[in-house]
């Protein structure tokens, strides 16, 4: 009975915490047409490029180095510019990206692409 009293409150405990955490990602919040989308690829390519050549100036390398620190390195100050920016949109497509284009300096303009809505 103790048991089932303590399960029963950790779940309302659980409940209560998931609903009152507000979403900061919106599959839609971001615009489909393909002028403001090369927009914020542009925006979101040159965070990720300032943020590899400060890694890479502080000695943790690249995000194409093979070191888990510098990828580490460009992962953290990619995510904290994102945020900072406040830009919902950004912050949307930013995370619509597939997580090994989200990082990468050097990725095609199909990922921008294919969310074109025609």
């Amino acid at each position: 009975m103790r048991s089932l009293l303590i399960a029963a409150s950790l779940a309302a405990g659980l409940g209560a915490a998931a609903a009152a955490t507000p979403v900061a990602y919106q599959p839609g919040g971001f615009p489909r047409d393909a002028d403001s989308l090369s927009v914020l690829d542009s925006v979101q390519l040159r965070i990720v490029r300032r943020a590899g050549a400060q890694c890479w100036h502080s000695l943790e390398g690249g995000f194409r180095s093979r070191s888990a620190t510098s990828r580490a390195c460009v992962i953290g100050q990619t995510e904290s510019a994102v945020r900072s920016s406040e830009d919902a949109a950004l912050i949307a497509y930013h995370n619509a990206l597939p997580f090994h284009a989200r990082y990468d300096e050097y990725r095609p303009a199909f990922y921008w692409q294919r969310l074109v809505v025609q």
